[in-house]
């Protein structure tokens, strides 16, 4: 079963309620249901605080075991999201997810109050990074065995910006010890409207209890050159700010096999996975059901024998 939607078919599956982005689910079925656990997949969802704020879309579940397909030529306008041909497949042991151009903007900031005050904070920063000849202290600021921040170097950064005439006295509060100095730049990017997450494409795979991640040009924070897309549950983490895992393998308690593409979480209040794709087996289905022939009544088998004749 194969379903294409276009941008005007699926505009109306997307509603903004309270400021959060909710998309109604879309998916397939199959007409008939077998034992065992079906294979799944789908394109986006989001959850922020625990509540779905965009479901799983487009969805697809082979509850029979049969091959089905659904996508989104590109997800309706909203202020969260932008992406180009969402795809999903569903079979019998195996099934796959690709979404192409993702980008999450800037207004995603705007749903979590965590996220708002932590680059509220930031801004005078961002601001003072063009006074500061960062580059020519780098070497100063790193720790020698991590490359991260030295925990004093907020405070020479604002030291230094005070020199400058600007008061940076706000980030005093944060710890941002771990963060590598040219991520700054970074979430600079961020606090100036750019996009949080984005990849040319990112696409996973499962069959059976083995699942494979391709992205293209990942860049989340500045931290896509430390993720290793061929490992298992590869993750890099921003303590307090940022967790990214591309890769994410999960052996399910019912038997199914999962490979999240892409998973990031803010904060731990909003939740965003890319391409998912979930390999379950189901048993006596039937691939191509008809109604069996009746079979043809025996030919009768003559009996010779003596009958007596009267009259």
């Amino acid at each position: 079963m194969k379903k294409t939607r276009t941008l005007a078919s699926a505009a109306g599956a997307l509603a903004l309620v309270t400021g959060v982005a909710s998309l109604a689910l879309i998916g397939g079925g199959g007409a008939a249901s077998a034992a065992g656990q079906p294979s799944s997949a789908f394109g986006i969802q989001l959850t922020a605080a625990g509540t779905n704020a965009i479901d799983a879309t487009p969805l697809v579940t082979s509850n029979d075991g049969a091959p089905i397909t659904d996508s989104l030529v590109t997800l309706p306008p909203n202020p969260l999201l932008t992406g180009g041909v969402i795809s999903v497949e569903a079979k019998n042991g195996s099934a796959r997810a690709s979404v192409a151009d993702l980008k999450v903007a800037g207004g995603l900031l705007e749903q979590a109050p965590q996220l708002q005050q932590l680059f509220t904070q930031l801004q005078p920063v961002c601001d003072g990074l063009d006074l500061i000849p960062l580059g020519q202290v780098l070497d100063q600021l790193r720790d020698p065995v991590t490359g991260t921040l030295l925990p004093a170097a907020l405070e020479q950064l604002v030291a230094g910006a005070g020199q400058a005439g600007l008061d940076l006295s706000l980030v005093t509060a944060l710890d941002l010890s771990e963060i590598l100095p040219e991520t700054l730049g970074d979430l600079c990017d961020v606090v100036a409207g750019g996009a949080l997450v984005g990849a040319t494409a990112v696409a996973a795979e499962c069959t059976g209890t083995t699942g494979t991640t391709t992205i293209t040009d990942l860049g989340i924070l500045g931290v896509d050159s430390l993720l290793d897309t061929n490992k298992p549950n590869s993750k890099v983490e921003v303590p307090g700010l940022l967790e990214v895992t591309v890769n994410r393998q999960t052996t399910n308690a019912d038997g199914t096999f999962t490979v999240d593409a892409l998973y990031v979480n803010l904060f731990g209040q909003l939740e965003l996975t890319v391409g998912s794709a979930t390999c379950g087996e189901v048993t006596n289905r039937v691939d191509n059901p008809e109604t069996p022939d009746t079979p043809d009544a025996p030919v009768p088998t003559p009996v010779e024998t003596n009958v007596p004749v009267t009259g």
